[in-house]
């Protein structure tokens, strides 16, 4: 998890727009156990990590976010550097 820590602190060094917040969740989903999503976003952003994983389940079924704005941040992030495929180890 610290590399997505850090991963993270480096592409949104001022934090995440509200645009952004919900396809990260589903990206992060994708990678972290709710847990470790939680604790990430929490060590970030400084969100409350129990709310970070509420939304992340939110962005993940009801509320998720167009395939294309998850992916267009997904490109994004990679090219700021991200490179985390699976950190559930």
């Amino acid at each position: 998890m610290a590399d997505v820590v850090r991963e993270l602190v480096e592409i949104f060094p001022g934090g995440v727009d509200d645009d952004d917040y919900y396809p990260l969740l589903v990206i992060l989903a994708d990678v972290l156990s709710e847990r470790n999503l939680g604790a990430a976003v929490h060590g970030v952003f400084g969100l409350d990590p129990h709310v970070a994983r509420n939304e992340a389940a939110d962005a993940c079924t009801g509320n998720k976010p167009s395939r294309r704005r998850i992916e267009d941040l997904r490109r994004r992030m990679t090219a700021r550097g991200w490179s985390i495929v699976d950190d559930e180890d």
